[in-house]
């Protein structure tokens, strides 16, 4: 059982190198057109998060997307002019998805079905007088 064992953490040490070392991270120009091609996919007026190279991170509104760059509005309390930011400064972009089922929706979807449901059985149940 023990040979087995340091067969198998052999293994996994040796292992560990080479697999880390076959993820190699892009070249910036193939960051760049990936980062076009996903803005280009992303309808305009839709809400993005967006992280610049300085660790910065914006939640914006898609405004326009160019050859080099994108037009952010950032969504904030007080109103900001449009923002360009190069797409060699962005690091990451994605876009913001709303919705999905929370706790409260939940809640409420449960407590209105009970009330229906105990007003269903006091209507039956007065009907029957």
């Amino acid at each position: 059982m023990r040979a087995v064992t340091t067969f198998v953490m052999m293994f996994v040490l040796g292992a560990g190198p080479t697999l880390a070392a076959a993820q190699n991270e892009m070249a910036p120009s193939a960051q760049v057109a990936a980062l076009k091609a996903m803005a280009g996919a992303i309808p305009l007026g839709s809400r993005v998060k967006l992280q610049v190279r300085e660790g910065r991170r914006l939640t914006a509104t898609l405004m326009q997307v160019t050859d080099d760059a994108i037009v952010v509005q950032r969504v904030s309390r007080v109103p900001e002019p449009p923002v360009t930011v190069q797409f060699d400064a962005l690091v990451a972009l994605q876009r913001e998805e709303k919705g999905g089922f929370s706790i409260g929706k939940a809640v409420g979807i449960g407590l209105a079905a009970g009330v229906g449901a105990i007003l269903t059985v006091f209507a039956i149940a007065f009907s029957f007088d």
